[in-house]
């Protein structure tokens, strides 16, 4: 009875010890500092964008597709880079917000919140472009966008 227990005890801590331990995240390499210098609610373009420039002309055209609330703060682009998001909607109400940037290897993951209006929200009915730009840490890797969708009440 006791080589029967002793035999079983050992298979169990051999296969045990076998099994995949999960490995631990880490967190990213570097979290990238970001500031906005631009936001909106209209403009021409009709396709969402996510995309980052790293030189002036190409963000200048871009930006002659928005109508602005206000102007766009000084980019200096030998030190940022500049994350521009807009996406299409029929409706008023969506907003965008950038919420981090941050470096793994030789990817950085701009993540933005993409709010929806709930079922309760009055909102104008007419094509809206809600946009946001942000200035970024200059720095090199391939940039992904991680887009996370949330709604919003506007019930008291």
């Amino acid at each position: 009875m006791i080589r029967i227990f002793t035999s079983t005890l050992l298979c169990f801590l051999a296969f045990s010890g076998c099994k995949n331990q999960p490995v631990a995240d880490l967190g990213p390499d570097e979290v990238l500092y970001f500031e906005t210098v631009g936001m909106g609610h209209n403009g021409s373009l009709r396709d969402t964008t996510e995309v980052v420039f790293s030189e002036s002309s190409a963000f200048q055209t871009a930006v002659a597709e928005l109508n602005l609330l206000g102007p766009i703060a000084n980019v200096d682009f030998s030190q940022t880079m500049v994350g521009f998001i807009a996406i299409p909607t029929e409706s008023g109400g969506y907003i965008i917000e950038v919420k981090s940037v941050e470096k793994t290897g030789n990817e950085i993951i701009v993540s933005y919140e993409f709010s929806k209006p709930g079922q309760d929200c009055v909102t104008i009915q007419a094509l809206s472009l809600p946009f946001q730009i942000v200035k970024i840490k200059r720095s090199e890797g391939v940039v992904r966008f991680n887009r996370i969708e949330k709604q919003y009440s506007c019930s008291l």
